[in-house]
C-alpha cells in the first residue's frame, strides 16, 4: 500500500498544473522555487501523509523511468520493399483447376459419353395429360412494329438464310401450340395438373467405384548383401520358327473395246489374268529347303474364233524345290528340281487342233550346283529391300514328255523323226541350267519381280525371262504390267512370224492380296 501511494503522488506532481501555494518546492532537491505569488487553487486530490523513507525512493523511480525511455524511438513508416512482403497476392485458379471448372459447368458433360438413348422414347406432348404451363400472354405479342425501319426503304439482303432445314419441326411446334391454346381457351376444365404439381425430388447419383487390386510392395532390407544369394531371372528365349510361308493371290482384268467403224479395225476383247503363288521354306543352321508352287492362267475372249468364245493365252503350273547346304558366306551346295505343265487345253483358232493340254507336255528339270542368296535392306528407306536367289547347275538333266500324241509337238521343241516324219513324244537332254529370281521392293506400294530361266544342251538353247511390275493402290487392289520373253531355238517357226523369240505383254488391274 505504501508503494502505491508513493507512485500516485509522483504522477500527480508530474502532470497536475495546480500549485500548492505561492512558493513551489522542488520535491527532488527540496529547495524552494522563487515564483510569483498565485492565488491558491483548491486541490482535487487529497493530501497524503508520507514518511521520509518513502520520499527518498522517488528519485530512484524517476531514474528507472528515464532508463526505460532512453531506447524509445518513433516508429518509422514502412518502405515499398516492406509493403511488397506485406501485400497478399490475389487469389487465382490454376489452369488445371480452371479446366475442370469449365468441364463441370459444360452442359454437354451432363450425359456420359458411354450412355445410349436407343431405349428412350420421345412422346408428343399432345398425347400426354394436359399440363398448365401459364403463358397467358401470347408469344407473338408486339408492342411496336419491328419492321418499321425496313418498310422505309427497300430491302436488299446480302445473305438470305436457309430455313428449310427445320421447316417441318417448326410446323409441328405451331400445331402443338395451336391445339394447346384451343384447349386452354375453350376447355379449361381439362387441366388437372400444373407445373407446381410436378415432383421436385432430386435424383442423386451413386458413384460406383471399381475395385482395384494394389499388390503389396516388396520390402527392401537395409542390408546391401541381403540379395546376394538370389539367382538372376531366367532369360527368355523365344522358340525359333524353322518353317516359314508366303502367299500371293492376284485376279486382274484387262478390257479393250473397239467400235465396228474403227478406222484401223480390230476387235473388242476381255482379258482375265490369274496368278496364285505359294512358298514354304525351311531354314535351320546350314540346311535350307525351298518349295514354290505357282499357277498362272491368262484367258481372253476370241471374237474371231467361230468354235469357241475364249482362248488360253498363258497357262503355267510350276512346282520348284531346292535343297541346299551352306558352303561359305551366301553360297550353298544345292540340288534343284522343277516340274512344269499346264492345266487347261488350248486349241488353234477356228480348228479342233489341240496345241497344249494337261501333261501335254510336261517338263522335269534336275540339276546339281551352287546357289547364291542375298537379302539386302536399305537403312534410308523403311520398305525398300532387295531379295535375290540365283542357282547355277552345271550338271543338269531335262526330261520332256507329252501324254497326248495328237497335239502340235513341233511348237514345244520335240525332235522330228526323219524316217517317219513324225515328232517324238519324249525328249531327254543333258546340259547346264541357270534359275534365278529377284524381287525389288521400291517402296511400300511398288515392287518389281523378275525370273530368269536358262537351259542349254549345247545344241539347243531355251530361255525364259519374266518381269512383273506391281503398283498397289490399296491393300487389295493393284495395277500390274507384265512382260514375258521366251526364246527356244528348237521350235518350228511360223510363216507369219519368222523368229524364235516369243513375247507376251499385258497391262491389267484388279484384286491383289499377299501374306
Amino acid at each position: 500500500m505504501v508503494k502505491r501511494s508513493v507512485l500516485a503522488l509522483f504522477i500527480v506532481l508530474l502532470f497536475s498544473s495546480n500549485r500548492i501555494g505561492a512558493q513551489d518546492v522542488d520535491i527532488i532537491s527540496g529547495n524552494q522555487l522563487n515564483r510569483p505569488v498565485q492565488t491558491a487553487v483548491p486541490d482535487t486530490f487529497p493530501l497524503l501523509d508520507l514518511e521520509e523513507t518513502e520520499l527518498d525512493k522517488i528519485p530512484d523511480l524517476r531514474t528507472q523511468f528515464e532508463k526505460l525511455n532512453s531506447s524509445y524511438s518513433a516508429p518509422a513508416a514502412p518502405s515499398e520493399n516492406l509493403l511488397r512482403f506485406l501485400k497478399k497476392d490475389e487469389i487465382e485458379l490454376s489452369p488445371e483447376a480452371q479446366y475442370w471448372v469449365n468441364w463441370v459447368r459444360d452442359p454437354s458433360t451432363i450425359i456420359s459419353p458411354w450412355a445410349t438413348l436407343r431405349d428412350t422414347t420421345i412422346v408428343n406432348p399432345l398425347f400426354t395429360p394436359i399440363l398448365f404451363k401459364g403463358g397467358l400472354i401470347p408469344e407473338d405479342l408486339q408492342l411496336y412494329d419491328k419492321d418499321f425501319i425496313a418498310k422505309q426503304r427497300p430491302s436488299f439482303p446480302l445473305f438470305k438464310p436457309d430455313t428449310t432445314l427445320f421447316q417441318d419441326e417448326t410446323l409441328k411446334n405451331k400445331l402443338q401450340n395451336t391445339a394447346y391454346n384451343y384447349v386452354r381457351v375453350n376447355y379449361p376444365e381439362y387441366f388437372r395438373y400444373s407445373e407446381r404439381d410436378l415432383p421436385t425430388d432430386v435424383v442423386k447419383t451413386h458413384v460406383i467405384k471399381k475395385a482395384t487390386y494394389e499388390p503389396e510392395l516388396i520390402k527392401i532390407e537395409s542390408d546391401p548383401n541381403a540379395f546376394s544369394d538370389v539367382d538372376a531371372p531366367v532369360k527368355f528365349i523365344p522358340e525359333r520358327r524353322y518353317w516359314t510361308s508366303h502367299f500371293e493371290s492376284a485376279v486382274q482384268f484387262a478390257q479393250n473395246y473397239i467400235s465396228p467403224n474403227w478406222h484401223k479395225g480390230g476387235v473388242s476383247t476381255l482379258n482375265l489374268t490369274n496368278r496364285q503363288y505359294f512358298v514354304y521354306n525351311y531354314n535351320k543352321d546350314k540346311v535350307q529347303f525351298t518349295n514354290e508352287l505357282e499357277w498362272k492362267t491368262n484367258v481372253y475372249t476370241a471374237p474371231k474364233d467361230t468354235l469357241r468364245d475364249y482362248k488360253i493365252g498363258d497357262d503355267v503350273l510350276r512346282l520348284h524345290s531346292n535343297i541346299g547346304y551352306k558352303a561359305f558366306n551366301k553360297w550353298f551346295y544345292t540340288f534343284d528340281a522343277t516340274f512344269q505343265t499346264q492345266l487347261f487345253s488350248n486349241y488353234a483358232e477356228n480348228t479342233d487342233n489341240k496345241l497344249a493340254g494337261f501333261l501335254s507336255p510336261f517338263n522335269i528339270n534336275l540339276g546339281v550346283g551352287m546357289k547364291y542368296d542375298l537379302n539386302k535392306t536399305f537403312p534410308n528407306s523403311r520398305h525398300k529391300k532387295l531379295t535375290l536367289s540365283a542357282n547355277l547347275a552345271p550338271i543338269s538333266y531335262t526330261f520332256m514328255y507329252s501324254t497326248n500324241k495328237d497335239i502340235d509337238l513341233g511348237r514345244h521343241g520335240f525332235k522330228k523323226d526323219e524316217a517317219t516324219g513324225k515328232y517324238e513324244r519324249k525328249l531327254s537332254q543333258f546340259g547346264s541350267t541357270i534359275n534365278a529370281t529377284m524381287t525389288f521392293q521400291f517402296n511400300r506400294n511398288v515392287s518389281w519381280y523378275s525370273r530368269f530361266y536358262y537351259f542349254t544342251s549345247y545344241d539347243r538353247m531355251l530361255g525364259e525371262f519374266e518381269n512383273r511390275l506391281t503398283m498397289a493402290i490399296s491393300r487389295f487392289f493393284s495395277t500390274t504390267i507384265s512382260l514375258n520373253l521366251r526364246y527356244d531355238d528348237a521350235v518350228t517357226k511360223k510363216e507369219d512370224f519368222d523368229s524364235y523369240l516369243q513375247i507376251n505383254e499385258l497391262l491389267s488391274f484388279g484384286f491383289n492380296y499377299k501374306w
